[in-house]
Formats: C-alpha cells, sequence, structure tokens
C-alpha cells in the first residue's frame, strides 16, 4: 500500500473570515461594542497578512477564537504527515467520485460504506460526480493499492483498489491520501518513534519508507500516532512474513505499540482531518434514517458566536424533511446576527433559507439525499436556542437526467416494511436509461415478498418491464419514452443489502453520421457507446482505431526499400471445418491487456465442436481477471456456454448453431501460460448414414445402417414393430425397455429393432442425424468384444456417445483418434471403451 505522488507537499487552508458585527445591540454595551470591533480589526489584519503569504487564517472553534501566527516565528513545531499545500486541499471538503472497473457489487457497496465513514466522522463529503472538473475514480492499476495524495486538479485522478486490496480498512487507508495524508511513519520525527530496519524491505520498496521533509508536512498540532489508519505494519513489504521493517519504541511501560491497523480511523486520524478541513467544533453529520439535534446548551441559551453544522446523508432516493419543534434565537433584520440556515444540497453553495426570532418555520424538503444546516450566532443577547428533528422519505418525483436510487439504508440491510414509489422524467426526446450496480433482494421463485417492480412510463398501468428479486443483477433497462416508474417493496421479515442503480437520459450515439468517431464498428451500450474492431483486429490506444500486428523489413544501399507484412492481431474470423487456435505467444505466457475474439463459421447445417488441449489462466471461479468466454453466435450477447479461467480444463463445447464466438480477456498484471484448443464441425442433419456404437462392460457392440430410403417409412416401419411387441407381451416389452436382457432365443434382429425405434425417435425430437443411443445397463453376455480397429471406417471419423437416449440432446462429438484403445473411462460418460 503506497501513494504514488511524492513531489506532493504542504497545504495551507483557503478560509473565509468568521463573519463578527460590530453593530451595538440590546445586552451589548459599549465596552463590549468596542472589544468587538477591536477583535474584528485584529482578524481583518491577520487576514491581510495571510494574503500575503505569511501563514493561515485565524478562525473560531467553539466559543474560542484561535489564531495561527506567521509560519516564519513559529517554532518547535510537531511534525504529522499531513499535506499542507493550499491547492491540494479539496475545496469545501467536497470529493466527486466514480466507481470505474469491473468492481462486483458488493466491493462498491464497500467502498460507499468507507466513504460514509470518513464522512461520518469528520465534515469531508463525498458525491457522485457530475460536471466536476477534478474527481477521484476508483480503478485498479498496476501498483495495487495506491493514490495520489490530495486533490492533484485538472481532471480525474486515480485510486486503485487492486487484487486483495478490496478490504474496508484498506480503502479507508487509501481515501486517507485522497483527502490529504501521507504515510504516519513518513514525518520528518518518525526517528524519535520508531526504527526503520531497511535490511529487512524488499528490494526495489525502499522508497515507502522515506522521510518527507520538514516543508512538505503542516503539523495541526498533532504528535505522532501509533494507531493511524495511515500507518504500516510492522511487516509491511518484508522480506519474510516474520522480520520487521518498522520497530516502534517502547513506551514509558517498556510496551512497542500495535502499528498498522486496519479497521477505522484513529482518534489522532479524526482530529488531524477536522483541523485539515476546518470542520466546525459544534455539529456533525447524520446518516440514520431519522434523528434530532439542537443548538448547544439548550434550552439552557447558546454562547455567543458560535458555529454549528449538521450534514444530514440518506440513501440517494430519498428526501429529507426537516421539522424545527423550537426556535428562540435573537432577531434581526434579514436575520444578520443570530441565524440558522437550511441548504439543500451537500455544501454551503446549494440554495438557502434563513430563519431567526421565535417563530417556528414550517417543515422543508430536501430535492435529493442532502441537507446542510448552519447555525451561527454573533451577538451577547442569549436565547434558548432551537430544536430539530429530521425524517428519510423514499420514493417522489425525480426530474432530472441523471442521479442514483437506491434501496433504503443502501449499502446496509434495508428496512422492513418498506414500501417507495420513484416516478423518473428525464428530457424529452430522449429515453431512461437504468444500470444496476448491485443488486441483493430476498430470493423467491416469484418475488412475493420482498421485490423491485419497473415499468415503462409514468404510472403504475404502464407496461411491466420485470419484477426483480434474488441476488442476479438485473439486465440494463432502457424505456421507449422520457419516464420511467419505480417501486420497490419489503416485507417485515428478511432484509437484504438491497440494489444500487444509477438513472440517466439515453441517445444512440452510434446513428450520428460520423459513427462515434470508430474507424470499424461503433456498438451502442446503455448510456453511452464504444468503439470495436473487425475480428483479426484489436482497438488502438485511443480507443477508436484498429490496428494489426505489422513486421517490415528494410534493405539499405543507397536508398531503403522496406516491405511490412501486416497480420492480425489476435483473433479473426475462421471459416475452416477444423483448425486450432490459442492464446497470443503460447505456449509462452501470455500478454497482459489482451482482447481476441475468434468468431468460427462453419456451412448451415453443421455443428462446431471446441476441445481444449491445455488450459492454465490466472483466476479461480470468480473470472474477474483473465478469462475466455465460448458463445453459440457470433455476437457479444450471444447464448453463453461458459466464462472459464484457472487451471481446469473445460468439457468439450458444442454448438447449437453453425457458427462460434471464443473471447480471450487478460489484464494488465498477472499472466500465465494461456490455452491451446482445437475446433472441428460435423454435420447435424438426418440424411446419411446412422452409427450405432453401444458400449457396456466388456465391449460394444457396433451397426452401419443406412437411411437413404425414406426416413418416415423406416421409422413407421420400426414403430409397428414395437407396437406388435407390445400387443404380444406386455411383460417383454417392459423387459426390453429397461435393460434388454432377453432371452437367447429372441433373435438378434428383433432386439436391435427395438433398439433402433428408440434411438430414431429420439434423434428426430432433437434434429439430429448422427447420434447413439443405448437403452442401458446392458449385460456383458450380449456384447461380442470387437477391437477399436475393427469397427466401421466410417466411425473413425465421427462417434457420438450418450449415458442414455435422454442425453441425446446434448452429443459429445470424439474424434476416433483420441479415443482411448484401451479400458479406459471416457470423459464425461459412465460407459467404458474396452
Amino acid at each position: 500500500m503506497f501513494q504514488i505522488d511524492r513531489t506532493i507537499d504542504v497545504t495551507q487552508h483557503t478560509h473565509t473570515l468568521t463573519h463578527t458585527h460590530t453593530h451595538s445591540r440590546q445586552g451589548q454595551t459599549t465596552e463590549e461594542h468596542v472589544i468587538s470591533k477591536k477583535k474584528g480589526l485584529f482578524l481583518l489584519l491577520l487576514d491581510k497578512i495571510r494574503r500575503f503569504g505569511f501563514g493561515t487564517t485565524p478562525g473560531y472553534q467553539g466559543n474560542t477564537l484561535h489564531t495561527w501566527l506567521p509560519s516564519v516565528v513559529v517554532k518547535n513545531r510537531v511534525p504529522r504527515a499531513a499535506t499542507s499545500r493550499a491547492e491540494r486541499i479539496w475545496p469545501g471538503g467536497v470529493i466527486p467520485y466514480i466507481i470505474g472497473g469491473n468492481f462486483t457489487g458488493s466491493q462498491r457497496a464497500m467502498f460507499k460504506q468507507a466513504m460514509r465513514h470518513w464522512e461520518k466522522l469528520t465534515c469531508v463529503t463525498f458525491i457522485e460526480k457530475t460536471e466536476e472538473e477534478s474527481y477521484i475514480v476508483f480503478t485498479y492499476r498496476p501498483c495495487g493499492c495506491c493514490s495520489y495524495v490530495g486533490r492533484r486538479g485538472n481532471g480525474p485522478q486515480a485510486i486503485s483498489i487492486g487484487k486483495n486490496c478490496d478490504k474496508f480498512g484498506i480503502v479507508v487507508h487509501e481515501l486517507g491520501h485522497v483527502i490529504g495524508f501521507w504515510h504516519e511513519h513518513t514525518r520528518p520525527d518518525r526517528d524519535d518513534h520508531v526504527t526503520i530496519i531497511r535490511d529487512n524491505i524488499q528490494p526495489g520498496q525502499e522508497y515507502n519508507f522515506l522521510k518527507m521533509e520538514p516543508g512538505e508536512v503542516n503539523s495541526l498540532g498533532e504528535h505522532y500516532d501509533f494507531d493511524s489508519i495511515m500507518h504500516y505494519a510492522r511487516n509491511t513489504f518484508s522480506r519474510g512474513m516474520f522480520l520487521d521493517t518498522i520497530l516502534p519504541s517502547r513506551d514509558e511501560n517498556g510496551i512497542r505499540p500495535a502499528i498498522g491497523q486496519r479497521t477505522r480511523l484513529s482518534k489522532g486520524d479524526i482530529s488531524q482531518a477536522r483541523k485539515l478541513y476546518r470542520c466546525p467544533a459544534c455539529g456533525e453529520t447524520l446518516q440514520e434514517s431519522t434523528g434530532n439535534f439542537s443548538s448547544p446548551g439548550y434550552p439552557n441559551g447558546y454562547p455567543s458566536y458560535t458555529h454549528c453544522v449538521w450534514r444530514v446523508s440518506v440513501t440517494p432516493g430519498e428526501k429529507i424533511v426537516l421539522n424545527f419543534t423550537t426556535m428562540d434565537l435573537y432577531k434581526s433584520s434579514l436575520c444578520w446576527y443570530d441565524y440558522i440556515e437550511v441548504r439543500d444540497g451537500y455544501w454551503r453553495k446549494a440554495p438557502t433559507a434563513r430563519f431567526c426570532g421565535d417563530q417556528v418555520p414550517e417543515g422543508l424538503v430536501s430535492s435529493e439525499s442532502r441537507m446542510w444546516i448552519e447555525f451561527r450566532s454573533s451577538s451577547n443577547w442569549v436565547g434558548k436556542g432551537f430544536t430539530a428533528v429530521y425524517e428519510a422519505v423514499c420514493g417522489g418525483e425525480i426530474l432530472k437526467d441523471q442521479g442514483q436510487i437506491q434501496s433504503p439504508n443502501y449499502p446496509d440491510d434495508y428496512r422492513p416494511s418498506k414500501d417507495c414509489v420513484w416516478r423518473i422524467t428525464v428530457s424529452e426526446g430522449y429515453n431512461v436509461g437504468l444500470s444496476f450496480q448491485a443488486f441483493e433482494i430476498e430470493r423467491h421463485d416469484s418475488c412475493a415478498y420482498d421485490y423491485l417492480e419497473v415499468r415503462d412510463g409514468p404510472a403504475e398501468s404502464s407496461p411491466l418491464i420485470g419484477r426483480f428479486c434474488g441476488y442476479d443483477r438485473p439486465e440494463d433497462v432502457r424505456s421507449t419514452s422520457h419516464n420511467l416508474w419505480m417501486k420497490f417493496v419489503s416485507d417485515g421479515t428478511v432484509n437484504k443489502a438491497g440494489f444500487a442503480a444509477n438513472f440517466f437520459k439515453e441517445e444512440d450515439e452510434c446513428s450520428k453520421p460520423d459513427n462515434g468517431g470508430c474507424e470499424q464498428r461503433c456498438v451502442n451500450t446503455l448510456g453511452s457507446f464504444k468503439c470495436a474492431c473487425d475480428p483479426g483486429y484489436e482497438l488502438a490506444l485511443d480507443k477508436k482505431s484498429c490496428e494489426g500486428q505489422c513486421v517490415c523489413v528494410c534493405v539499405c544501399v543507397c536508398v531503403c526499400v522496406c516491405v511490412c507484412v501486416c497480420v492480425s492481431a489476435c483473433g479473426g474470423l475462421l471459416s475452416k471445418l477444423n483448425g486450432t487456435i490459442s492464446t497470443p505467444g503460447w505456449p509462452k505466457e501470455y500478454p497482459p491487456n489482451k482482447n481476441c475474439v475468434w468468431q468460427v463459421v462453419a456451412p448451415t447445417q453443421y455443428r462446431i465442436s471446441m476441445q481444449f488441449e491445455s488450459f492454465e489462466l490466472e483466476g479461480n471461479e470468480v473470472c474477474k481477471y483473465d478469462f475466455v468466454e465460448v458463445r453459440s453466435g457470433l455476437s457479444s450477447d450471444s447464448k453463453l456456454h461458459g466464462k472459464y479461467c484457472g487451471t481446469e480444463v473445460p468439457e468439450v463445447i458444442t454448438s447449437q448453431y453453425n457458427n462460434m464466438r471464443i473471447e480471450f480477456k487478460s489484464d494488465n498484471t498477472v499472466s500465465k501460460k494461456g490455452f491451446k484448443a482445437h475446433f472441428f464441425s460435423g454435420e447435424a442433419s438426418l440424411e446419411g448414414p446412422l452409427f450405432l456404437i453401444v458400449g457396456c462392460g466388456m465391449g460394444y457392440l457396433s451397426l452401419s445402417l443406412s437411411l437413404s430410403l425414406s426416413l418416415s417409412l423406416s421409422l413407421s416401419l420400426s414403430l409397428s414393430l414395437s407396437l406388435s411387441l407390445l400387443s404380444l407381451s406386455l411383460t417383454l416389452s417392459v423387459s426390453l425397455s429397461l435393460s434388454l436382457s432377453l432371452s437367447l432365443s429372441l433373435s438378434l434382429s428383433l432386439s436391435l429393432s427395438l433398439s433402433l425405434s428408440v434411438s430414431l425417435s429420439l434423434c428426430l425430437s432433437h434434429s439430429l442425424s448422427v447420434c447413439v443411443c443405448t437403452p442401458y445397463p446392458l449385460l456383458s453376455l450380449f456384447c461380442p468384444v470387437v477391437p477399436p480397429s475393427d469397427r466401421p471406417a466410417s466411425c473413425h471419423e465421427r462417434v457420438f456417445v450418450f449415458e442414455s437416449c435422454r442425453d441425446a440432446k446434448r452429443p459429445r462429438p470424439r474424434n476416433h483418434d483420441n479415443a482411448p484403445a484401451t479400458s479406459g473411462r471416457v470423459r464425461g460418460n459412465p460407459m467404458t471403451w474396452s
């Protein structure tokens, strides 16, 4: 876990002057008036000093005036690893974010829990990015767990949550870098508290243990914090698990403090962040669905020069209803002195309403899920103060082009007995797009208990798009108009994590004349689009043009002549009946960041089978890093046969149609050997010969018949024979269908006729012409041993093996050269070859 930016240094805080007044009012003596005026002039003087570059501005904390003298006269500062450059502080403590990458729903929920942890204990606020220029992007990069320190500015900056970094404490740690904190053990005074054992540090990681220069950090009056979430553990980047890289000094009791916790913010972390972002000493962040708050000292009166801020933050998709229950503040024109200011949003720039006096205001309702309440007093007149209560309500009209909707209390479990209805309206001429980021609602076959219902229109009577529950994330939704209706219902029992979804106005970017700027193909997606390349090409770095791999040979004799040959980057369109595909670089490790698509096309009546010879990709059952996907069809949304990774060789895969799509993707980190696979095609019609291969314990019986005559006539004869047998003896019919353990007096031709009738009836129902059906188990007494070399020549070309006639719909073609000639288990089939 390490930050990237080693050049960031210290921050000075831009802060507006605390509002002071020199007006004489009731209850204020002339002496107090003079003192107040002098105090205001002193603050103004210090502000002028700050503007010339000498330190930071003064401010109030509680009812106490705090000032900071110019930095040139400050002595004996206690350094702490916080950035100290003003441009690195996020304005107003507001940090816009985007969660990118292929993160799962649970990972996204955990990121939000980590952000809410910082919000709850400080005055920092994380918001979904809208139009902001500077913002953070949750992603994963080769550095693993890393982030820039503070605000970089001029666009996005990455917070990388790599493999094995998706833990709550680690994300809180990385967000600490975003907010503006270096590692605690890099403070200039760290040698007074810890010892760095450099011999135990992994090669190449030494820079993570360098000390910061005194000018790179700001003290903020905080002491060294062993308990900080920004502190490394004793064995971080160690050559061995039990070798220390950081050894804390013993305390007065001779005990070495524990370091490197990744559970929660320490008291020192909280105190430092509140100082860094000038959080008022009074107020808090309220995240519960209901709550109350009051002015300091209520009902005994609030102190003069008090500044409090309460930030109410509920789940996106909910609104806040705020009611003041009592009000007793000093009343002035325009509420200039003592007042309560309510803002509809997350900070002081949002629309506002201001109150003072003793009249209780009417209830207020936010337009979204956040509300800011600020209380200031700057008079010596003492009133009782105020009390207020709030409640989160879900549902309502949403008139905007983009936003979030989440189940109540997300990312924690939703609350019981909820009934929320949202009506979304975007701009005319657009559709509404709905994309689910996470989904976990109590499972039921008919979604009778808890569910989310989505309708294509503005009302409950609009056409139903779907009623969703369970743990599978629904497909993206697109309305046919600029309206969408949603309803979430929970009963009074089982509660789950719920859902998180983004809505936005949707258009088809690929319909524009420039084809979305794509060189070859433009693929419209919900809320956006992407460029794609024809098979055999891959996207260039600009994500718009396509390229292959070119090799150039130049011969220079006075004049240089170059010959370049360009081949497909990887993948391609394959129209052969059989062939081999493999990952780039096979049998060596495949390169990172590869996306190869093979499209295999066979004649109309053929089916394609894929058999992997060797398989080794990064990953396990999740397959979120490197993987190969096999689909029936040529498009990326065709029927999926499977998504494979790891080291287990997949079973033989047979397409439903005459084409198959194989897509390989690798990420930018770990590479493995890859895979090698063979594909081959075969007819799937009812014309041509039928080969019957019946296997059993001691051998097999083979029969080659020709259906060149009328198939319907052959079938009717077989069926009539079966019916005649049924009429002769019901008992005999049952024994035949179960085991074919016939008496020796029964002719072999009769037994085969009955087997053939069953085979043909099943083959017809599944549109197969070349198949094998066995009414098993067969006794070895009726299985003559025939060596594999004596099989019909045609059997060497195509053999289909089934466990029973019921499996005829799932053929498993096998090349005879791959079938074992000696006794052995056939993969995926209980029958044995002898």
